[in-house]
């Protein structure tokens, strides 16, 4: 089962948020790393894989960290102990603070410092703000990174030095407006947060529903109902989305949806009939038993079962607080691993050269685990790594082809519990 940190309100879905955040990164900055061909040689020892983290060790997703932390530990545990890559150890040489999105000066000594010790690969970042912040000297320092939370729409094929192993927007929005047309409701209001992410799951909510006759009668794209972030009185959008009579209400926030949950109920909404997301399916133990009972979530990336959060624990016990993300940060680690083996060094334009048939996209026997995959490749063989995420081959924009969205239902303890996982 999955456990969802209570501090994780709002921290979530901070991912989605895309920004440019270091002086002098603006969009052109990005797209003029696009080549990945900017540094002069490939980052990151031919001889032994040498990696780097870039996570919130402060700020505002500072308790999202455990899980990636402790799956980083236990990726290597489990790949040394098979013999490592190319017959050495993997090592953390570099551990960045990727910080607060709104401070610059954090990341930017970060990436400094990584830079400097000259890994091949960067974990991270986990915000996708702080992602884009960190790319354009990244790249042109020839290093590849890899996310296992950004869902920034916009990431997608944004660089040949960067991949992601959790589904992007697009996918959640589908499975959300999916989960709904499901349960039946004709009508639906949308609170949706007037940012990237907000208005991005918005547009593919929207599209699912109306696709499927589904009428959306507040919130709608153009409408300009939209909330900024921060908001933290409700009344008035609550009041206008229940006089259009919707049958459910979806809200697409962060930390706001403490504040619009409990005006919903004070003005009458039925809550069972909520929708909520990544960035605000987490635990309401402040509010009365049985307030959200029945209510529904959707969070991308597959629930941790409890056999490898055991795994997980005996490397790092920490990593109960919260175990969000560790199975796409362990696949992370594990594929780049793997496409250093099949490449034959570990610098990082010969794992960018192998990732994508490391993990299926030109078919190969499927495997699950770095022991046995770095066997098939040694006898010569082409192989598609199934971890624990349970994602798809990475396509040509480095995404996942298919990836899992958890469906979460509330229970009386306001909870939310996995109860199923989508393919989206």
């Amino acid at each position: 089962m999955r456990k969802i940190s209570q501090k994780a309100i709002g921290g979530i879905a901070l991912l989605a948020t895309a920004g440019l955040v270091l002086t002098g990164c603006s969009s052109s900055s990005a797209e003029s790393s696009d080549s990945g061909e900017s540094g002069s040689t490939a980052a990151g020892n031919p001889k032994a894989l040498e990696i780097a983290t870039l996570l919130p060790q402060t700020g505002s997703l500072e308790h999202l960290i455990y899980g990636p932390e402790g799956a980083v530990k236990l990726a290597l545990k489990d790949i040394n102990d098979a013999g490592g890559v190319l017959g050495e150890d993997v090592t953390v040489v570099a551990e960045g603070n990727e910080g607060d999105s709104n401070d610059a000066t954090v990341i930017a000594k970060s990436v400094d410092e990584i830079i400097k010790a000259n890994p091949a690969f960067v974990l991270g970042a986990m915000g996708t703000s702080n992602t884009n912040a960190a790319m354009p000297k990244l790249t042109e320092a020839g290093i590849l990174m890899g996310s296992p939370s950004n869902t920034g729409i916009a990431l997608a094929g944004i660089n040949p030095l960067y991949f992601r192993t959790i589904a992007s927007d697009t996918i959640q929005g589908k499975a959300l407006g999916n989960l709904i047309v499901k349960d039946g409701p004709t009508s639906v209001g949308i609170l949706a947060l007037n940012n990237d992410y907000g208005q991005g799951l918005r547009d593919n909510l929207q599209s699912t529903l109306e696709d499927a006759g589904v009428e959306v009668t507040y919130g709608a794209k153009g409408s300009g109902e939209e909330f900024p972030e921060g908001q933290t009185s409700f009344s008035s959008e609550v009041s206008a989305v229940l006089a259009t009579k919707p049958e459910a209400i979806a809200i697409l926030s962060y930390i706001e949806a403490q504040q619009i949950i409990p005006e919903l109920k004070s003005q009458g909404f039925d809550l069972s009939k909520l929708y909520l997301v990544d960035g605000n399916t987490t635990p309401y133990e402040d509010l009365d038993p049985g307030t959200l009972e029945g209510a529904q979530g959707t969070t991308p990336g597959r629930t941790v079962d409890d056999g490898f959060e055991k795994e997980l624990a005996a490397v790092f016990p920490d990593v109960t607080k919260s175990l969000n993300f560790a199975p796409e940060t362990y696949d992370a680690v594990v594929l780049v691993a793997l496409a250093a083996e099949k490449g034959g060094a570990a610098d990082s334009e010969t794992i960018r050269e192998n990732l994508r048939a490391v993990s299926g996209a030109d078919g190969g026997e499927e495997c699950s685990t770095f022991k046995d995959c770095a066997a098939l490749l040694k006898d010569g063989k082409d192989i598609h790594y199934s971890g624990k995420a349970g994602i798809g081959p990475l396509n040509e924009d480095n995404d996942p082809s298919t990836a899992l969205v958890g469906i979460y239902k509330y229970d009386a303890e306001n909870n939310p519990v996995p109860v199923d996982e989508i393919q989206g």
